[in-house]
């Protein structure tokens, strides 16, 4: 190639670069707009209603967007909700944190006609969705549909400003929740009397008659003492469950992600990864020595949305669903090395 043609080659490379670096607008401060906690929720909802319209093209994406549906990373435009016909219910519930830029939603969708328990969590940065979570899981038995209609007031309204917790206060909350789990121990819980576990749609703590204390659509029977021992379990408080060891097969909780704190409603949004190895740290359950489990325990792994709805330092509320299962050893879609 002559001089001549490399002179021209490189003065044209030189204008194509100024050219495209042209494209951006010049600096200007007055441009910064922070994204407060109503502008967080529109972007869910924008969000939200371009998967309803199938149309990804009209999200402010950032080029290094990252999409994942129930761990598995996937392009934007695929996985179950975009594919699938969606449809808002009157369940839903916001958890929006500005000074992280993340914003996430507990909610059902009905999705081809069937109902759906989906949780999405967005992370947005100069005004582009930078990160996508979603867990779906459209297996959901009827008997969870009563508590499913509408969200508790807890998870709604906005907490007065006296009964705010600071937010390191909620953050340290919402870890105890799971440090107490790992220690089989309620103390160790910033639990408050009234708290109340939902989940899946199922309540499964504090009821008032006996009923579930695991996330079933049938309802333990008294005619075995595994059932009676879940009646009695069903009853209890949040904190005396934990007390039982019931929870013992659970290996560990981590990383816990503990990702959105909304001062405002007094929520801290979670998406923890349970790691159950098939062991237990206690063959049993304290309290019922008529309940001896037998073989391994569970083996598998799963991830969830765990929503604390907090106030005065204590958990009222535990809001947790989709259950998405993934076998032993596998991680979050998020955290390199996680899943043992």
């Amino acid at each position: 190639m002559s001089r001549n043609r490399v002179a021209l080659l490189s003065i044209y490379t030189l204008g194509s670069a100024l050219l495209l670096g042209g494209q951006e607008p010049p600096w200007d401060p007055s441009a910064v707009k922070e994204c407060d906690r109503q502008c967080l929720t529109a972007m869910m909802d924008r969000y939200t209603d371009a998967v309803m319209k199938r149309d990804p093209k009209s999200l402010p994406l950032a080029l290094d967007v990252r999409f994942t549906e129930n761990t598995a990373q996937i392009n934007i435009g695929e996985g179950i909700l975009w594919r699938a016909r969606v449809e808002p219910t009157t369940f839903k519930y916001y958890v929006a944190d500005p000074v992280v830029g993340q914003v996430a939603i507990g909610a059902v969708f009905n999705v081809d006609g069937r109902p759906a328990l989906t949780a999405i969590r967005l992370r947005i940065e100069r005004g582009r969705i930078l990160e996508i979570e979603q867990l779906v899981d459209r297996n959901v038995a009827p008997q969870a549909m009563p508590l499913l209609q509408t969200p508790r007031p807890g998870l709604l309204n906005d907490v007065p400003p006296a009964q705010r917790t600071s937010r390191e206060g909620m953050i340290r909350a919402a870890n105890s929740y799971f440090d107490a789990l790992e220690g089989d121990s309620g103390k160790i819980g910033a639990f408050a009397d009234d708290c109340v576990r939902h989940e899946n749609g199922y309540q499964t703590s504090t009821n008032k008659e006996p009923g579930r204390a695991a996330p079933t659509p049938a309802i333990p029977t008294p005619d075995t003492p595994q059932g009676r021992a879940f009646l009695k379990l069903s009853m209890m408080t949040c904190s005396d469950q934990i007390d039982t060891k019931a929870f013992s097969f659970i290996t560990k909780i981590r990383p816990r992600r503990v990702l959105i704190v909304d001062e405002q409603k007094g929520l801290v949004a979670t998406f923890p990864l349970f790691i159950m190895d098939g062991t237990r740290r206690y063959n049993g359950m304290v309290g019922f020595p008529e309940v001896q489990p037998a073989g391994v325990g569970q083996l598998q792994n799963m991830v969830t949305m765990e929503t604390f709805g907090i106030r005065g330092g204590r958990i009222h509320e535990v809001e947790v669903f989709p259950f998405i299962t993934i076998p032993y050893g596998l991680g979050n879609g998020w955290t390199p090395g996680s899943g043992r």
